[in-house]
């Protein structure tokens, strides 16, 4: 048996895929599609993105997205599993079961009238189609009868498959702020640094170190969850705020003298300063912390974040973009940190 983790190439995006291979086969966790060009790019879409060729890759293999989790509605998260949707032969062929808190199960839950400005409409590119017509998603969802999950909150427990998914984030509170019309595009970025902090040295961090929280609500009504399976435990924070998942592990028994153990954290929101705080980071023990972002957006990651975990955990932090990891440190601090911050292999495969 084995677990392999994939942190695709999503530019300033999020998008993983999770694969349990077994004695019954394998079973496929998608988190996240990132941005559009994560599915395909280039003119008249013809180049295809890490997304795409992952797909292309199960495809062949015969194999399908088990279970696909999209996080929350930044446009960064959501919008290449869009593309993949409105793709003939990709996920609308692929997905088995889907975990996504709509505009609809909000409303639902709270017992409101349906906003339909947030209905996510899909362009039809099936080639008998001659002019592209809107397709809702959750009604192509019900056509190809995906499995679709309850609304997603705090302190529920579900089994998917070989895996046991613990769900930290959101809360009530952070899914009752979304009772609004969406923005067409949400920026996740406006509680991020847009200029970096790279040249800042981490002992001028380390003395004055404040941590101010997430403001974003969409940020917040991120979906965060603890995977676990064949013994192996791992921490997936989409853009969820600190808060709300440190109350979760305070919740579940942990603290600072009995830390929840982990194989890998996924970072909150790329890295951002405003997701992960020195007190979350203080209720880990993770020999492994990931970026996933290519540095082109909103100053991210922090080299604030980067510090905070120097300075609070034993472990090292990957990034799925080599690139980043050259501008975070300064001349004088190669030779003492470089060993702390790494690039990620194109898989993470723990046998």
């Amino acid at each position: 048996m084995a677990i392999i983790v994939r942190v695709l190439k999503a530019r300033h995006g999020d998008c993983i895929l999770v694969s349990h291979e077994g004695p019954d086969g394998v079973f496929n966790l998608l988190i996240d599609g990132g941005t559009s060009t994560t599915f395909r790019h280039g003119p008249r879409q013809l180049y295809a993105g890490a997304l795409c060729v992952t797909l292309d890759d199960l495809r062949a293999k015969a194999q399908y997205i088990d279970l696909a989790i999209l996080t929350h509605i930044d446009d960064d998260h959501i919008n290449g599993l869009i593309k993949a949707f409105e793709k003939p032969g990709y996920l609308g062929d692929m997905v088995k079961s889907i975990w996504f808190n709509s505009s609809r199960l909000i409303t639902r839950h709270f017992d409101v009238p349906e906003i339909p400005e947030n209905n996510i409409e899909l362009l039809d590119d099936a080639p008998q189609t001659s002019i592209k017509q809107g397709k809702d998603l959750e009604e192509l969802l019900d056509k190809i009868g995906c499995v679709r999950a309850p609304l997603v909150m705090a302190g529920q427990i579900n089994q998917a498959g070989p895996f046991t998914l613990k769900v930290l984030s959101p809360g009530w509170t952070q899914l009752e702020k979304l009772l609004h019309v969406w923005p067409s595009e949400v920026d996740s970025g406006k509680t991020s640094a847009h200029d970096n902090d790279y040249h800042l040295a981490f002992q001028d961090i380390w003395s004055d170190d404040k941590f101010q929280s997430d403001a974003s609500i969409y940020n917040g009504s991120s979906i965060a969850f603890i995977l676990e399976a064949d013994g192996r435990r791992m921490l997936f924070l989409g853009d969820a705020h600190e808060g709300v998942v440190s109350d979760s592990l305070r919740a579940c028994g942990y603290n600072e003298t009995n830390k929840l153990k982990l194989d890998l954290v996924k970072l909150s929101h790329h890295g951002s300063q405003y997701n992960t705080s020195s007190e979350l980071l203080g209720l880990l023990d993770s020999p492994l912390y990931i970026v996933s972002t290519d540095g082109s957006k909103h100053g991210l990651p922090n080299k604030r974040t980067i510090a905070r975990i120097i300075k609070s955990t034993q472990g090292k932090v990957h990034f799925n973009y080599g690139h980043v990891i050259a501008s975070l440190l300064l001349a004088h601090e190669v030779e003492e940190y470089s060993s702390r911050l790494e690039v990620l292999d194109d898989e993470i495969r723990y046998e």
